[in-house]
């Protein structure tokens, strides 16, 4: 460490100097200095756990709460006891650092200092409680976590109800389906993932039901779950929802009719599973049936590639149907470029006349794939084309 001045964080560092960071955080007056030395110390890992024990007494509470973290990053069950002694930290961010870290390093003796934290004044101290009993696993702690299923605060509830679903007991079956009608979605959700990791058949109907929630997250995870208690009476359910307006919840859906053993038909519901599996090929062979769900996917999907891709299977099965999409995003320079470009592809392919204005258009856009297409797919067309275009405004 320098001798004059502020120590040299980054050089300490680079250098592997524990020493020199430990000394940076014991001596310096200054919390912003000693904050960057402490997460110095956690980047450098095990050598330097003695140091980050020694930070969990820092006079700041950012510095402590780090050096929390970094202790249950470090994996060392030797931090166990200091940990359980910041349990009792009066800054929440320090509680709720200890606590993610007991849960990580999976301390079995940390359990019931754990427990007794479920009454902490600070809901979010205890909604980091109730996920780090889940992942110690001890079945003990489920009647505790079961009570939290009523707490006042719709985070805590959720970190209990994943809690349960990751202790696995059936016991817990009955007040995880109570929780299943909880007001708020994020609980609804994190129950139905719950559910679906005790695999226990007493929850069908009610997971079928949640496949009509109103938050489309909860009807993902429910179809998630449906699926992992893979009992075959919800085959029906879900595939009617391959047809949920948000595609989040149809891949979920033909996920698990994969795992059910569901073989689809060539229909709209085949098409629309092939689809969500992003198996495009299979849609194509489909046909006509597969128009009207690819025109969805390329205009709804949250991933630009899987538009493109179905913008090319668009062009391939050549349905007049798919060509007022195609020219809408064409023309939409909010569009990704990518999807753009593919949208001129297909436009090519289908061959229809009311592609050749928008297609001219692009041969003056500013991105240069969505140029080439054009001239190509304007080529298809028959449109003689002057060899190369500039984009407007360059």
């Amino acid at each position: 460490m320098s001798r004059l001045g502020r120590p040299n964080v980054e050089r300490l560092e680079r250098h592997g100097d524990v020493v020199g960071l430990a000394q940076a955080v014991g001596s310096s007056r200054l919390p912003a200095l000693r904050l960057k030395a402490v997460a110095a110390l956690a980047r450098i890992g095990a050598t330097a756990f003695e140091p980050l024990v020694a930070a969990l007494s820092d006079k700041s509470a950012e510095v402590r709460a780090l050096a929390a973290k970094a202790l249950g990053d470090l994996g060392d069950t030797g931090a166990e006891q200091p940990l359980i002694a910041s349990l009792d930290d009066p800054d929440w961010n320090v509680r709720a650092a200890a606590a993610g870290s007991l849960g990580r390093l999976g301390c079995g003796a940390a359990e019931d200092s754990l427990v007794a934290e479920l009454g902490d004044v600070d809901e979010r101290v205890r909604a980091a409680v109730a996920e780090a009993l889940g992942k110690l696993g001890d079945v003990r702690a489920e009647n505790p976590l079961v009570d939290e299923l009523t707490d006042s605060d719709r985070m805590v509830r959720a970190k209990a109800a994943q809690a349960l679903g990751m202790l696995g007991d059936t016991a817990a079956l009955r007040p995880l389906l109570i929780a299943l009608t909880d007001r708020d979605q994020y609980v609804r959700e994190a129950t139905a993932r719950a559910l679906g990791r005790l695999r226990d058949g007493r929850a069908l109907e009610p997971l079928i039901a949640s496949l009509k929630d109103s938050d489309s997250s909860v009807r993902a995870a429910a179809a998630e779950a449906l699926g992992q208690i893979g009992d075959t009476r919800a085959v029906c359910p879900l595939v009617a929802t391959l047809v949920d307006r948000r595609y989040d919840v149809c891949r979920m859906a033909a996920r698990s009719l994969a795992r059910l053993g569901w073989r689809p038909s060539c229909d709209e519901y085949g098409a629309r599973y092939y689809l969500a599996l992003h198996m495009i090929d299979q849609a194509v062979e489909m046909g006509s049936c597969a128009v009207e769900p690819l025109i969805t996917v390329f205009v709804e999907d949250d991933s630009r590639s899987m538009r493109a891709a179905a913008a090319r299977a668009l062009g391939e099965i050549g349905d007049a149907l798919a060509v007022g999409p195609l020219l809408a995003t064409l023309s939409n320079r909010r569009a990704p470029e990518l999807v753009r470009a593919a949208a001129a592809e297909a436009l090519g392919q289908i061959g229809d006349a009311r592609g050749e204005f928008p297609l001219r258009a692009a041969l003056y856009d500013r991105d240069n794939d969505v140029r080439e297409a054009a001239e190509a797919a304007l080529g298809r067309l028959g449109v003689v084309t002057a060899p190369s275009r500039s984009p407007i405004g360059r």
